[in-house]
């Protein structure tokens, strides 16, 4: 009986991480020098750049009139699916200074996208937020707000 109870726990656990629903999934966040802006590279002084990369699962729909054998297709869906992503330094939404299409996407997914955020150097370890509003993926679309603590 215990192995059975044992068993039924452990797939349903499997079965809840494994869901295949529309969202979007933080893979990294580091602090970094500078940002390579197409080989022009940009240091704010006295300032922190933030550098998060993204995973998504969306809705076909989302891409549907969009081809993904077509070379604007990463930009494309960049441009749509950027307008989730929100961050906050100190609960005040700071603009995106750069971004990366993603390293690779199809119709329904993006693998690595990147985004570049600037905060002042001496900030305070919890004051910084990123938000990505689910609803951008499609009928529920998991979205994130979370605390970021960037990797140095």
């Amino acid at each position: 009986m215990v192995k059975k109870l044992l068993a039924f726990v452990t797939l349903a656990v499997l079965f809840a991480g494994c869901s295949t629903g529309p969202k979007a999934e933080i893979t990294s966040t580091k602090y970094v020098k500078n940002i390579n802006a197409g080989g022009v590279f940009y240091n704010f002084e006295g300032q922190d750049n933030i550098e998060i990369k993204l995973d998504f699962r969306f809705d076909e729909n989302l891409a549907a009139g969009l081809d993904t054998k077509e070379e604007d297709f990463r930009k494309e869906i960049y441009d749509i699916l950027v307008e989730g992503a929100h961050f906050y330094y100190e609960d005040q939404e700071v603009e995106r200074v750069y971004g990366y299409w993603p390293e690779e996407a199809g119709s329904n997914y993006v693998k690595e996208m990147t985004l570049f955020y600037v905060v002042p150097s001496d900030h305070a370890a919890d004051s910084m937020r990123f938000v990505y509003d689910g609803s951008v993926l499609g009928e529920g679309g998991t979205g994130i707000d979370t605390v970021i603590k960037p990797d140095r």
